[in-house]
């Protein structure tokens, strides 16, 4: 994984969405992975934790995050 993207202490939940929170080259950066059920979610982080490192690793490299600097991740997307 890039060196500037680095995430911290795995995963939070925050009105029932899964968040990953980022730092990106100093800058504290948030990721919602929407798709995943509260009880399913810390099963969901350890299977997939290196595709969606890499997922955000990219989403990253393209400047993809919305308005508030947030990257969108729809769990679909890694499972299918």
């Amino acid at each position: 994984m890039n060196q500037a993207v680095q995430i911290q202490d795995g995963f939070e939940v925050l009105e029932e969405r899964m968040i990953i929170r980022l730092i990106v080259s100093g800058l504290i950066m948030h990721c919602h992975i929407s798709g995943v059920g509260v009880n399913k979610m810390a099963a969901f982080y350890q299977d997939h934790q290196f595709d969606l490192e890499e997922l955000i690793n990219e989403r990253v490299e393209e400047e993809l995050w919305d308005e508030n600097g947030v990257i969108h991740i729809n769990a679909d997307s890694i499972c299918s």
